[in-house]
């Protein structure tokens, strides 16, 4: 009983910083200061989610990967946070890569061209992940050694989404160009205003709005508590600190 009292009130207290956080609001009209705020919400939500992979994660239950930050971040989205759409292969970052990496004479960069060519950005347009994103299966069909591999995995939408973490957290800045004036809350890509002949590629930018940390979150909530429910763990006997905290 104490434990069924002790993971509503843990998961409570989570609750009520999905609306804490998401009152926020910017006592100036200037788009700046709306960035900013954007910013600090979303800082703030990717940290919960962080939070709660460390108690899901524990060190007692997981001594290795509570170490990895990256993989248990990860793992934890994967699992808690139902962003099925995570799993596809972001299409432009992985094209940028491979011309990075000069890899411009490959199948997969030939496949990955004719790819974005088939949408059309010059109007300054928006579309969402999925509309333009592939699975990894149907990539490596043309990838052809195992840098190209690495490369398909690491434009993996989880794994960017990591590095967008860190950006946050790290070093206090959004990454990338993209404009979050769109009202979606859905990860998706948009261009600026260009005129590109119908044989030059669109320049897009990937956009993960503050909606989407908001859901994220919401989610994580949701199902760690169905996790602790389900195997009697009371999340406050993983607290730490001692009475000086």
């Amino acid at each position: 009983m104490k434990t069924n009292e002790d993971i509503e009130r843990f998961c409570g207290y989570f609750e009520a910083q999905i609306e804490a956080i998401d009152k926020i609001r910017s006592e100036s009209d200037l788009v700046a200061s709306i960035t900013q705020i954007k910013m600090y919400k979303k800082t703030l939500f990717v940290s919960a989610i962080d939070t709660l992979a460390g108690f899901r994660f524990s060190k007692e239950n997981y001594k290795e990967l509570n170490k990895q930050n990256r993989a248990r971040f990860i793992r934890f989205v994967i699992e808690n946070c139902e962003w099925e759409n995570g799993s596809l292969i972001c299409i432009p970052y992985l094209f940028d890569q491979l011309n990075t990496k000069k890899l411009k004479e490959s199948k997969l960069y030939e496949f990955l061209r004719s790819e974005l060519l088939k949408h059309d950005g010059n109007d300054g347009g928006v579309i969402n992940i999925e509309e333009m994103d592939l699975k990894a299966k149907e990539l490596l069909e043309y990838a052809n050694s195992e840098t190209e591999e690495n490369l398909i995995y690491k434009s993996q939408h989880y794994s960017l989404f990591y590095g967008y973490r860190n950006c946050l957290i790290h070093e206090a800045r959004e990454p990338g160009q993209a404009m979050e004036a769109f009202q979606t809350n859905s990860p998706h890509y948009h261009s600026y205003i260009q005129h590109n002949t119908p044989q030059e590629l669109t320049d897009w930018h990937l956009s993960y709005p503050v909606g989407h940390f908001k859901s994220l979150f919401e989610c994580s909530v949701r199902n760690i508590k169905e996790h602790f429910t389900k195997t009697n763990t009371n999340p406050f006997s993983m607290l730490s600190g001692g009475r000086w905290w």
